[in-house]
Formats: C-alpha cells, structure tokens, sequence
C-alpha cells in the first residue's frame, strides 16, 4: 500500500509537469503574437510606401549635363539645386535652378548662365510627369524597377514631351531612387538654343561646340519619418542660394561677368533712338545686382554706334545718354552699371568698358 507520502510526491510531480507545460505553451502564444504585430507582409510594406508623398533629398540627388566642343573634349557640368517631389497619387513635380550649373570653372559658368541658359530671363527648367504607381508595386522588397517615364520638360520658354527608361529603386523602405538609364539628349533647336551656341563659340576664340548635351540624373526621395530632415536641407540650402547670389564678388569675379555679358548680345536701342528696348530690362538688372556685389571697383561706360542708318545723324548725337523710358533717374543708375569690356582688363581699381554694342 502506498503511504500518503507517495500520493503527495505524485501530485506534486504531475504540477510541475503541468507548469512546465503551461509555460511552453504561454511562451510560443507570447512568440506568435509578438510576431504577427511588428512583421507586416512585403506587399504591405510596399503599399504604405506608394500611399505617401515622396520629397526630392537635394542633398544626394544628382543632375549631371555633358558638352562637347572641338568635337573631342568633353566636359561635365553638374546642376547643384535641384528640389521636387513626386505626390501619392504620382503627380511629380522637380525644379532646376539653371544659375546653379557648376563645372569648377567661373568663367564657364557664367558664360552657361548668361549666353547659353540666359537665367537672367529663363531662370528654371521645370519637369512634369504622372508616374503610375501602380506600376510599382512590385517594390515589396529592396529592388531595382525598369520603368517607362513620360515627362514634359519646359526650358526657355520652349515645353518639350519626352520619353525615356528609368531605374526605380527602393533602398530602405522610406528611400526611393529614380535614375536615368541612358543619357537624356535634347536638341538644341527644341528648347531655342540655336542662337547662342555660336555666342559661346565666339567666346572662346571660335571653338566649335556641338549643338546638343546629354542630361543624367539620380534623384532621391525620402517619405515617412525622414521628411522633415529633407525639409530642413532644403531651407540651408535656400540660405546657401541666397549668400552666394548676394555676396561680395572678387575683382577676377567681377570681370568675368562683366566681360561674358559684354558677349550675350543682348542689350539693344530701338533704331535711330537712345531707348533701350524693354527685352533688355533683365539682363540690365543682373548687371546692376552684379555692379553693387564689386564693392569699391569703379566702372567707365562707352559705347557706339551700329552701322545701320543715318551717319550723320549718329554724329549729332555724340552725348546722348541711354534710356529706358522710364524715370530717368533709373535710367542713368542702369547706365551706370551696364558695362561691355572691348578687352580683358583686371578691374582691380578703375576699369574702362566699352558697351551699348
């Protein structure tokens, strides 16, 4: 027979039995639980990523444009502030700052700026598209999309419709890539770059210069958590705009922009008048903006006449001062400053320009 003692160790065994049972089994509910909350499905994950409105990081994204000229030197140039996004329901939108074309040559840049682009007047390229995001879905997981890209791009006052391939990437589940896979080639005639072409060959002693460029970019969005960092590089990045467009220039500065404005052209006199015509008013205000960044360097107007109308006439009119047929006091201050250089001058104390060309 068995004595009481047993009976209790029995029951005490089958407790511990059952406890250690209870406890395997809270522990795998506690496991499954915990995993279905935190681990959501690729396609999910996916979904959530398209729902939301992606913001350009300028801080990463690239847009790269490449000329050639002697028919064999090729040089790059890559385009510094770029901002945009792309809306949950695919509206994309990107801006370029075409002043903020950089080759790591001033005077490049500026001939770029002022005979090429002409951002005294055309400030911005502006790309439009609508990107089916349905299109997409496939990015459950970090991968690489071949995709069909239609954009408008409006440049010069001139909207051209393109269409190319892109790599559509999604890095981390709140970064996404959109890259050009072969270089985007514009022609010149589209976007009216036919006439100032030959104003950068003149520039440079009569290089030729091939009418077209290829355009690369690799655009970075970010969403979700990441945005409000991507808005705050793009207002540092408004504040580094705006110091280097304001600054004091160099003298060297100064003469580069003074003798590539001399070149674009594009102050001109109504026929038989001293009246500057009313297109001229916005390379005229680059000059005056570029003239109060000189500091203390003074400038010495000149100019002459064309060979079109009455000589005499052109004779009887030796002082006459250039207008713009408005207040006049504005008119003299742009007199002032629009200088033309006749020859390469170091504007270190006094330079003489010859304009109104």
């Amino acid at each position: 027979m068995r004595s009481l003692f047993d009976l209790i160790g029995e029951r005490s065994a089958d407790c511990k039995s059952l406890g250690r049972f209870m406890r395997i089994t809270l522990i795998g509910l506690c496991v499954t639980f915990t995993l279905t909350v935190t681990v959501a499905s690729p396609s999910a994950r996916a979904q959530d990523l398209l729902n939301q409105e992606w913001l350009l990081d300028p801080a990463i994204s690239t847009v790269y444009m490449q000329t050639v000229k002697a028919n064999s030197i090729f040089e790059t140039h890559q385009f510094s502030v770029v901002e945009g996004s792309i809306s949950s329901s695919g509206d994309a939108n990107i801006r370029i700052d075409l002043a903020s074309i950089h080759s790591g040559i001033d005077i490049r840049d500026t001939r770029m700026r002022f005979q090429l682009f002409e951002t005294f007047k055309f400030p911005y390229a502006q790309i439009n598209a609508k990107l089916d995001k349905a299109k997409l879905k496939d990015l459950a997981t970090p991968t690489r999309l071949r995709y069909p890209l239609s954009f408008s791009l409006s440049l010069r006052g001139h909207v051209s419709d393109i269409k190319t391939d892109v790599w559509v990437t999604r890095i981390t589940e709140t970064v996404v890539s959109v890259a050009s896979i072969k270089p985007i080639s514009p022609l010149a005639e589209t976007f009216g770059f036919t006439a100032n072409i030959p104003k950068l060959s003149d520039a440079i002693e009569g290089t030729p210069i091939a009418a077209g460029a290829s355009i690369a970019f690799d655009l970075v969005f970010k969403t979700g958590a990441l945005k409000s960092a991507v808005e705050s590089t793009l207002a540092n990045q408004q504040k580094r705009v705006a110091k280097e467009t304001t600054g004091i220039l160099s003298s060297d500065a100064c003469e580069v922009r003074f003798t590539v404005v001399s070149q674009t052209g594009a102050i001109q006199f109504k026929t038989g008048s001293s009246v500057i015509e009313p297109d001229s008013e916005a390379l005229l205000n680059s000059v005056a903006d570029i003239a109060n960044r000189c500091g203390g360097i003074k400038f010495e107007i000149s100019g002459h006449t064309d060979n079109i109308g009455d000589a005499r006439e052109k004779k009887r009119r030796p002082g006459t001062r250039p207008s713009t047929g408005r207040d006049p006091r504005m008119a003299r201050q742009e007199a002032r400053t629009h200088p033309s250089p006749s020859r390469r001058q170091r504007p270190s104390q006094h330079s003489r320009h010859q304009g109104c060309q």
